[in-house]
């Protein structure tokens, strides 16, 4: 009987350390996937944007930490704004980012020259009548539309990185010195 009370006492020890092997085995694989997890979310975005009809810059985080910095987007709205009418409207969270992404994929820290964002519908019906190519439907109707250019940087070269980013709308207007981006449907002309 002895020897059967030592086995047990042996068999339990044994699972006690497996449980609190296998417990830290698993504390160890939580804290290194958050671990991975927080890495992927932790760091800033930046943008630097000119608005060269109202001479207004933006050059500063707009995104730290995994979350919007709340006082960058208003001033990157108000930037974005329909100048014609001092309208604002928030800009979409992606256009943001394809900006960012686009200047990292350029490999450039020159401003991107913002000459039209958000737009009213007046606007636009006002930029149709003029015969400008503003499309009754627009994505600067809704914030999600950016017409750029980048000093410095051929139209061709903006295009193509814009293109090879295959996140919405590119729009080459060679004529007007210019390219539309947008995250709406993937489309190009």
């Amino acid at each position: 009987m002895s020897g059967n009370a030592t086995e047990r006492g042996a068999s339990r020890s044994s699972i006690g350390r497996r449980r609190v092997l296998c417990g830290v085995g698993i504390m160890f694989l939580t804290s290194t996937i958050h671990g991975v997890a927080r890495a992927e979310i932790r760091g800033e975005r930046r943008l630097s944007l000119y608005n060269p009809h109202t001479d207004e810059r933006f050059d500063d985080t707009y995104w730290c930490d995994g979350a919007y910095v709340e006082q960058s987007r208003k001033r990157i709205n108000w930037l974005m704004r329909d100048f014609h009418r001092d309208a604002v409207a928030p800009i979409d969270a992606d256009l943001l980012d394809l900006l960012n992404r686009l200047t990292a994929t350029i490999e450039t820290e020159r401003s991107v020259e913002i000459l039209s964002g958000f737009r009213t519908a007046a606007t636009n019906r006002l930029l149709q009548h003029e015969g400008h190519h503003a499309a009754a439907h627009s994505e600067h109707l809704l914030g999600k539309a950016a017409d750029i250019r980048i000093g410095g940087i051929r139209l061709k070269h903006l295009r193509r990185a814009a293109l090879a980013l295959n996140a919405g709308g590119v729009g080459t207007y060679w004529r007007d010195g210019f390219v539309h981006v947008d995250v709406g449907p993937v489309r190009h002309w």
